[in-house]
């Protein structure tokens, strides 16, 4: 049976074992979700629990053995996903330090394999971090962002990384001739993942800064793209002119694996001239317009968690991102303390979280 991409998505979750949640098993609306409950109750571990599923990581610790109920010694979470054509089973499951990942009965060796069934962004009440973490942040906002609207990039990309491992080996070990032989194929990659980075980034970033300097009536929002080495430049001639340096350091100075993206006001980085709340904003402006084009170009529905939406947003704000939000068309998981706190939207199911127990209203 045939589906239209509007009823894709997440349309069965079960947990068990997560942190403090009951096992349950909830089926959750195409569109909106809205899980609302005391602190403490679980509202945040719900949304945690589906991004385990779409990324087999929490979105909250690197460390995965905390998802771990006190009383168990594993976490497994499943879902059924809907897509245009098919209907696909979903499992991940935490036990004795490994991570184990299964699609449709079969064992999952990269995370390529699953994740894009569920292309997933999280706004909270860290989003700023994109902005004040390091450059590996918003490189990795990248590499997802390219990943579900270009289906070549995985390869370029995974390509460059196996070339630079070897070249960073023969850096180390002090053999010049290894690693310019690594040379060619890591520049052709590179020229390769550039250009995918290129394009997507000129049709996200000029949609995040008009709604950004929509929503902070600061018309003088910019950004900048830095590839990783001189633009003017062949990669190769960078390497060549560089050897002898990364040999010293023992590792590769330039290429897209040091790429940055930075965000300006007035040429002022933006974490710092930006209040908490602002730059809140401006990560949701960037979250919003990379749903917004996963929805258009991508060949899965997005799916977005919001997590404690009236934080640092006033009624004003907070009507304004949910609009935008469902105008992406993306499914919306979004938590809040009281229900009062979001607006009354149609096709909107409800879910009530208590002492760990999640029960549809």
């Amino acid at each position: 049976m045939t589906r239209s991409k509007g009823t894709a998505g997440l349309s069965r979750l079960a947990i068990n074992g997560f942190r403090h949640l009951s096992t349950t098993t909830v089926e959750p609306s195409p569109r909106l979700n809205v899980i609302y409950g005391h602190n403490a109750a679980g509202k945040t571990s719900v949304l945690e629990a589906i991004h385990f599923l779409a990324r087999a990581r929490s979105f909250l610790t690197t460390r995965t053995a905390r998802l771990v109920t006190r009383s168990g010694d594993s976490v497994t979470v499943h879902g059924r996903i809907n897509t245009a054509d098919a209907v696909h089973g979903l499992g991940v499951q935490y036990q004795d330090g490994q991570t184990r990942v299964r699609l449709n009965g079969v064992d999952v060796q990269t995370l390529s394999e699953s994740a894009w069934l569920l292309p997933i962004q999280v706004i909270n009440t860290e989003a700023q971090r994109l902005l004040t973490d390091g450059p590996p942040v918003r490189r990795a906002f990248i590499n997802w962002g390219v990943f579900h609207v270009e289906p070549t990039y995985r390869d370029h990309w995974r390509r460059y990384q196996r070339a630079l491992r070897q070249r960073n080996s023969a850096l180390r070990s002090g053999d010049a001739r290894l690693a310019a032989a690594w040379e060619p194929e890591m520049a052709a990659a590179a020229e390769a993942v550039e250009a995918s980075r290129h394009g997507f980034l000129a049709t996200l970033m000029p949609r995040a800064v008009a709604l950004a300097s929509q929503w902070l009536g600061e018309d003088r929002l910019d950004w900048r793209y830095r590839r990783g080495w001189t633009r003017d430049t062949p990669l190769a001639e960078v390497f060549a002119a560089a050897r002898p340096r990364e040999m010293a350091q023992g590792f590769s100075l330039y290429g897209p694996q040091r790429a940055d993206l930075r965000f300006l006001v007035d040429g002022v980085e933006a974490s710092v001239c930006l209040s908490r709340g602002q730059q809140k904003l401006l990560v949701a402006g960037l979250r919003l317009a990379l749903a917004e084009q996963w929805g258009v170009a991508g060949e899965q529905r997005p799916l977005v968690l919001v997590d404690d939406l009236p934080a640092e947003l006033d009624a004003e704000h907070r009507q304004q991102l949910l609009t935008q939000l469902q105008a992406t068309g993306a499914q919306l998981f979004v938590t809040t303390i009281e229900r009062e706190q979001v607006p009354a939207m149609a096709d909107a199911e409800w879910f009530h979280v208590e002492q760990g127990m999640i029960a549809p209203v």
